[in-house]
Parts: structure tokens; C-alpha cells; sequence
């Protein structure tokens, strides 16, 4: 009975005959239109043959052999029957229909429902209620001249437009019987509820597993899908696919899961493990915006093990905000609640920070008179911090403070090829906890700052040239340097001290100077940016002051940050490359650096991608975190037959191919065959799966509720 629940179908729009209508209108008042080589009228009854054609409202009929009954409206077609429908087209020997209750008896039926949907029956006939009762038929969705698949049956119940339900089915392929369903209901409708194709696979670690799903249409603007898993060395797993549009600022996508693990022998019962991605939008009365999303597992070792998505297993943060906003012309709201986690499996690093509540009230820029404008930036936070490490005690502290921070900006443009900014703040900040001070114990005491910040920014002097190809201008070259100055005020040490912060006082008192190039084509009245390149560096004038301190923790004297540059690149409209880096001056070596090019989209029929990543994360003053990692990927589709895409990825630190994947699927006319093959060297085993599963014409598989190869 299991292969009844698999092949409860999808979508598929159904054929039917016209149903009986409530209160009809007599059709004497419509037009009978009658085309015939011979006619013959006998009293009520009139007698056709020979290309016999009628026409009645949204009907057509056509037959070798008609009999008309003008006062009943009964009518019997014989040999070669064609009736014609909207959205129809009935082939059959044998007709009997009556023009005004639209009952209807067929023999050696077929039938086609735009746009895909075939049916033969011996014989089909209408009862009251607008039921179709078949008898010894067929049904696929395969519109070839011999259809790849087919569903016969000897009985089914048809309701025109809903579905058609089928006892003693059989399925086959190329006219070859495949299994036996005692019983199938068929869904004729756009959008219906039922079963989806299941996959079929194996994993070297998990077992034999099975991916079944079930849709679930709750209404035009609410759908879920309901997913079940099974491996048969760990367990079973459940997810639910949810998605919602209430109104038409009002929508969401609601996706979680949960597997149960198998009680193996001499072990500890094992903890179900979950995963919830969660976002949510909604707009409030008063012109609020609410906007929710969570993206949380029940541990990172479960995700890693458990999602079949490399980008999505390898994920190192959990996270979860709710915002609620309100702007006006020039102020805007916000109150936020807020939590961000994240992990470092290979150095066993957690740090968590928790902002409950956190509350912001800002002033956009407001022209006071001229070009002076105004600003500012007010909040109260709640912050809770802590850091983990599996061979310190964990660090934890608790931080609350209000803050005002006015601003006042004045923009000039001293020539047509400079802009000069100058802007002024006063930083005044309370916090409610702090040092006792010379120590480092947290006391319940308030502590109250104020500081005062200075800035400029300069832009220009830009140097450009156009170059003409024809006469016209077809490409131009600019080149605009830029420096900014900030300037913070020093808090008494005795005051600094006192402010409880991870990451301890630091003030800004920086030059940040560098260039951008941009290189623009036109053609017609398009310009496109071909290419951009820029190049940048801080200079810290006091770095134990100063960010630069996490950048060299051992060496808290330099003053130069790494030079940090980018290029992005589009020479042509299918190929892209986007660069950037940090480049350690001092030891002459990348601290980080990021490369992506592709060519080409996924959904192309041909399709590149390589990423190339290294990277050097602060976690705290003596700590920190190094990644490595170049990717590969392809996709290419080849006319008609074949979809393909490949995936994998390279640790260049562990010297080791830690993931491939290759997803491969025929088409076959009407079938799909998909195969899937997934190599996960980075969990704690590795692992190798492999997916099979098959599609019949536009009738929806399971997909791995976890799985999937996005790019």
C-alpha cells in the first residue's frame, strides 16, 4: 500500500465534458447550426450523414452519422466522433449527449485536455452530481504520438476540474507494466494536494535512505510541502516547507526540520536534532514595517552532518533579529531584538553576542541654512557578550548604554573637480555598568563619557580621458583619489579604563587615503562600467588606541592596516570577476583575499564559477581563526537531453578535496531520470551518497528536503 501514497500526483489539468448546469437555459433560444451531405427530418427527429457538422454555443461535433431529437435535444453521433470544447477534444465511436442537461455516454473514447493530459476509456458516462464514470481506460500526461507512461485502470470516478480517483491501476512504461496500485486518486486540478515522487538513495554512513514528500495546497495564497526521511542506520527525519502571503505586505517563507535518531546498542539515547530558517515581512498599522528572520539548528555538528548543501553545512553562525521600524521625512525608529552565534570547529571558538533591546532614533540629514546640515544618531542598548573557548573559561560580560551622537556635516565643492566634506560630533555616551576603578570587577555603577569627533573627506582632484572611435565616444577613463581624516578625543585613562567592552577603549584618530579607477564603454545611449579598480590604507597615528591592535595582537606598535584593494571586472555581459584583498605590508602576505568569476548564470545552458577564498579572523586579542578554500563549479544543459552541474571545493590548509557533488538529469521525452552523487570529506566520517529518483512529465519529485546545489 506504501506505492499508493508515492504516486499521489501533482498538478495536471484534467479534461471533462460540459456538466450539468443548475436552472439551464433551454437551448431553444440558441442557434442549432446543422451541416450535413444528406439531411432527412422525420417529425422531432432529424437524420444527418455524410461530414456531418453542428455547432451549439461552445460546441462542435463532428461525425459520420448524426440522429437530432429538436424537442428533447438528445442527439446520437456515430463513426469517426470528434467533439470539440474550449479546452477539449473528444475522439470517439459512439455518442449519445443531450444539448440541454449536457449528459453524455461515450464508447472507444480519447480524449485530450489542453495542455497535456491524454485519456482513453472503453466507455464513459455521466451520473448526476457532473461524475464521470470510466471503464477500462488510460490516462498520462505524455502528449507523444506513443506516450512514454501511461496509468490503465478498469474502473475510475472523474470529476471534471478536481480528480479522478482509479481502482486496480496499473502503471507502465512503453506499454511494459511496472507495478500495481490497488487504488490512485489523481488530481486534475492547477494547484492540488497529494503525494510527490519519492527519491531513492544510499549513503555509506546513513544507509539506505528514502526522501518522500506531500504538497499541500491550504489556499491560493498559502502552500506547504511536508517531507519525511528515511535512513536506515540513524533514524527517521520530518520538515515542513511553509510559505504565505497573507496581504500584500504581508509574507513569509517558514522552513524547519527535525530528525530522530535510532537507538543504537550501548549507546546514550541521542537528542532529535532541528534546524529552523525563518523570515517573515509585515506592515503594521501606523506605517510600522515588521520584518523577522531566524536561521538556528540545535547545534553546528547537526548541520554539518545533516544538510546536503555545502554552502549551507558549512555555515558557522546562528542568528535570529526582530525589527520593528517607522520612518518619517527625516527621522526614522527602530527596536530591535537580536542574537548572533558563531562557531569555529577547528579551533573549538564560540562567541555570542545578544542585543535585548536595542533601541534607535535617528534624524536624517536636515538642511539647517545653506549648506550646513544636521544629524543624529541616538540609542539604548542591551548588550550581552560572551566568548567560549573548550580550553579557557568562557568570558562573559553584560553592557547597557544610551548614547547621543549629534552631527553636523558641511559639503563643499571648492572646484568643479573636488569635494570637500567637513563634519563635527559630539559623542555622549552612559553606561550603566563599569569597572571599579584601577580594577577589573563589574560594579553597578553608571559611568558617563563624552567625546568630541572631527572629520573631513576629500575627493578629487579627478582626472579623466574619453577616447573616440569614429568620431564618437566609445570609452572613458577616471581616475579620482580621495583621502578622510577622523579625529576622536582621549578620554582620561582613568575614565577609559572603567568602560566595559569586549574589545576594550579604542578611539579614531586615522587618515584613510587611496584611489578608485573606473573604466566606462557607451554604446547608443547605454554606458556600462567595464571595469573598477581601487586601492586603500589607514594609518593609525595612536595604535594603542586603535582598531589596529586586532590586526597585529603581537605587534602593537605598527601603524599601517593591510592595504585593501578590489577589482571588478565585466568585460562582456556573461562573464564577471570580482577581486578583493587585504595585503599585510609589514610581512608581505595576503590577510585576506577573495576571488569570484563566473560566466555565465545557473540557470544558462552553460554555466562556470570558481571562488577562492582565504582569510585571517580576529576572534579576540590572542586568538584568531585562518580559512583557505578555492571552489569549482559547472553547469551545462544540452539540447532537449541532458541537464548537468558540479560542484567542488578545495581546502588548500588541509591539502584535501573536502566536498564534490554532481547532479545529473535525462530527459527522456516525458520521463526525467536525475541522479545525484554527494562526497563529504569534511564530516567527522566521511560520507558518500547517491540519489535516484524519476519524473513523469510535469509531475513534481521530492527534492532532498536539506539538499539541493545552489550556487
Amino acid at each position: 500500500m506504501s506505492a499508493i501514497l508515492f504516486f499521489f500526483l501533482l498538478t495536471c489539468p484534467g479534461f471533462y465534458l460540459p456538466a450539468q448546469q443548475a436552472n439551464s437555459t433551454s437551448p431553444s433560444n440558441e442557434t442549432i447550426r446543422l451541416l450535413a451531405t444528406y439531411q432527412e427530418k422525420r417529425g422531432d427527429m432529424i437524420l444527418a450523414s455524410g461530414q456531418v457538422e453542428l455547432h451549439f454555443e461552445d460546441l462542435t461535433l463532428l461525425c459520420d452519422r448524426l440522429q437530432l431529437n429538436t424537442g428533447t435535444y438528445d442527439l446520437l453521433a456515430e463513426g469517426q466522433v470528434c467533439l470539440q470544447l474550449p479546452s477539449e477534444v473528444v475522439n470517439c465511436e459512439r455518442l449519445t449527449y443531450n444539448l440541454k442537461t449536457r449528459e453524455a455516454q461515450l464508447e472507444e473514447v480519447q480524449a485530450i485536455s489542453r495542455p497535456s493530459l491524454l485519456v482513453g476509456a472503453r466507455k464513459i458516462s455521466q451520473e448526476p452530481g457532473n461524475i464521470l464514470n470510466l471503464e477500462q481506460a488510460w490516462l498520462t500526461t505524455c502528449n507523444q504520438p506513443v506516450p512514454r507512461w501511461s496509468f490503465s485502470f478498469k474502473q475510475a470516478e472523474l470529476k471534471p476540474g478536481d480528480y479522478v480517483t482509479m481502482s486496480r491501476a496499473i502503471f507502465s512504461l512503453k506499454k511494459i507494466p511496472i507495478f500495481y496500485l490497488p487504488y490512485l486518486k489523481y488530481p486534475l486540478k492547477e494547484r492540488a494536494s497529494g503525494f510527490l515522487i519519492p527519491e531513492i538513495g544510499y549513503n555509506q554512513v546513513k544507509g539506505l535512505t528514502i526522501s518522500q514528500s506531500v504538497y499541500w495546497a491550504l489556499a491560493r495564497n498559502r502552500e506547504a510541502t511536508l517531507t519525511a526521511d528515511y535512513y536506515s542506520n540513524q533514524g527517521i527525519g520530518a520538515g515542513l516547507d511553509y510559505n504565505y502571503l497573507l496581504r500584500a505586505k504581508t509574507r513569509g517563507e517558514l522552513r524547519a526540520y527535525a530528525f530522530f535518531f535510532k537507538q543504537q546498542p550501548g549507546s546514550e539515547r541521542q537528542d532529535p536534532g532541528y534546524l529552523i530558517r525563518w523570515t517573515h515581512q509585515q506592515r503594521l498599522p501606523g506605517d510600522f514595517q515588521f520584518n523577522g528572520q531566524a536561521d538556528y539548528s540545535s547545534s553546528f555538528d547537526f548541520l554539518r552532518e545533516y544538510e546536503n548543501n555545502f554552502s549551507l553545512s558549512t555555515t558557522n553562525n546562528r542568528s535570529y533579529q526582530l525589527n520593528l521600524t517607522k520612518n518619517w521625512s527625516y527621522f526614522s525608529l527602530n527596536l530591535r531584538a537580536s542574537s548572533f552565534e558563531t562557531y569555529f570547529p577547528a579551533t573549538g571558538q564560540k562567541v555570542i553576542s545578544n542585543y535585548f533591546p536595542q533601541l534607535n532614533f535617528n534624524l536624517l540629514k536636515y538642511r539647517l541654512f545653506s549648506s550646513l546640515y544636521l544629524s543624529w544618531e541616538s540609542g539604548l542598548t542591551n548588550w550581552h557578550y560572551s566568548y567560549q573557548n573548550e580550553n579557557q573559561p568562557a568570558t562573559s560580560l553584560a553592557l547597557g548604554q544610551a548614547f547621543f551622537r549629534p552631527t553636523l556635516s558641511l559639503p563643499l565643492s571648492p572646484a568643479p573637480f573636488l569635494n570637500l566634506s567637513i563634519s563635527t560630533t559630539g559623542l555622549f555616551t552612559g553606561y550603566f555598568q563599569s569597572y571599579a576603578p584601577g580594577t577589573t570587577t563589574r560594579e553597578n555603577k553608571p559611568l558617563a563619557t563624552a567625546q568630541a569627533r572631527l572629520g573631513f573627506n576629500l575627493e578629487g582632484p579627478i582626472f579623466y580621458r574619453i577616447f573616440f572611435r569614429g568620431g564618437e565616444p566609445y570609452l572613458k577613463h577616471l581616475i579620482v583619489p580621495f583621502c578622510s581624516y577622523t579625529f576622536e578625543s582621549l578620554l582620561s585613562e582613568s575614565v577609559s579604563s572603567r568602560i566595559i567592552s569586549p574589545l576594550g577603549f579604542y578611539r579614531d584618530d586615522e587618515l584613510k587615503y587611496g584611489f578608485t579607477q573606473h573604466l566606462l564603454t557607451k554604446n547608443g545611449e547605454t554606458t556600462r562600467e567595464m571595469v573598477t579598480f581601487g586601492l586603500s590604507q589607514v594609518y593609525y597615528f595612536d595604535p594603542a588606541t586603535s582598531r589596529i591592535r586586532f590586526y597585529y595582537p603581537q605587534n602593537p606598535d605598527r601603524h599601517l592596516a593591510p592595504l585593501n584593494g578590489f577589482l571588478r571586472f565585466y568585460l562582456q555581459t556573461r562573464f564577471s570577476l570580482d577581486l578583493s584583498a587585504d595585503y599585510n605590508t609589514y610581512e608581505n602576505n595576503f590577510f585576506s583575499f577573495r576571488l569570484s568569476a563566473n560566466y555565465g548564470a545557473p540557470s544558462d545552458n552553460f554555466f562556470l564559477g570558481l571562488n577562492w577564498s582565504k582569510s585571517y579572523q580576529i576572534l579576540a586579542a590572542d586568538s584568531f581563526f585562518r580559512s583557505h578554500q578555492v571552489g569549482l563549479q559547472s553547469g551545462f544543459r544540452l539540447p532537449g537531453r541532458l541537464d548537468f552541474k558540479g560542484q567542488i571545493e578545495y581546502d588548500i590548509q588541509l591539502k584535501k578535496v573536502i566536498y564534490t557533488g554532481l547532479s545529473c538529469t535525462y530527459h527522456y521525452q516525458c520521463l526525467d531520470f536525475s541522479f545525484d552523487l554527494r562526497i563529504f570529506n569534511y564530516r567527522l566520517r566521511p560520507e558518500t551518497q547517491f540519489r535516484f529518483s524519476v519524473g513523469l512529465g510535469n509531475i513534481s519529485r521530492s527534492s532532498a528536503f536539506l539538499g539541493g546545489m545552489a550556487f
